[in-house]
């Protein structure tokens, strides 16, 4: 019998005779097939996937479904359906790996895309009408990045002078309408940038731009 069921095992089915001419079917225990539905499967960051292995097929019945995550936070996970986050932009691996009563078993990946999300300018000043040679201080304090770290505020004064940090000061030589320009740059190479006309005459207020 077991001779007999290897053959039928490469036909794929057969059937065997008893009694008085009955016949039962042997077929093969087929593996059964992975299918990782990911929505979305991309996005930008922070990034939340639900993952189902739903459409996963076995002739036998799929048992046990067994998720691996190698990404920030590496895991292993078991069910027929889970749910990532994804706080950082890069390109990460879903591996799903299926698994019949027979103890026959298939595996397939799945790539989630994750986009970095721009970061956000924002500045304000100490006064946006100083005299000539009046020290302002311009401050960026308040911008930020959702998903990452700001590594660089690159001030632009519109006289041709420029500076770089979070917190500057900086004075104006001459009478006139200057335009004030803060990029803040993040940790994936993404940048913001916000404008702010300054004018410099014999009156002062204080004041701010982008947030």
């Amino acid at each position: 019998m077991r001779t007999l069921r290897n053959r039928c095992l490469l036909l794929g089915a057969c059937c065997v005779a008893f009694g008085l001419g009955g016949c039962s079917w042997l077929t093969p225990d087929l593996r059964p097939t992975a299918v990782i539905t990911a929505t979305p499967a991309s996005g930008t960051s922070p990034l939340t996937v639900h993952l189902s292995a739903m459409l996963s097929e076995d002739d036998a019945g799929v048992l046990t479904y067994s998720w691996e995550f190698q990404d920030q936070d590496p895991a292993h996970v078991s069910g027929i359906q889970t749910t990532r986050s994804y706080r950082l932009a890069g390109e990460y691996t879903v591996q799903l790996t299926v698994t019949d009563s027979a103890g026959q078993s298939d595996v397939t990946e799945a790539a989630i895309q994750v986009v970095n999300t721009p970061p956000i300018a924002s500045c304000r000043f100490s006064n946006d009408a100083p005299i000539p040679r009046e020290s302002v201080l311009f401050d960026a304090s308040a911008s930020f990045d959702r998903d990452g770290q700001l590594v660089d505020f690159i001030w632009d004064f519109g006289d041709g002078i420029t500076q770089r940090g979070t917190r500057v000061s900086h004075s104006y030589e001459e009478l006139g309408l200057y335009q004030v320009l803060l990029t803040v740059v993040d940790n994936s190479g993404a940048s913001s940038t916000i404008s702010h006309t300054m004018t410099v005459h014999t009156l002062s207020s204080g004041g701010g731009c982008g947030g």
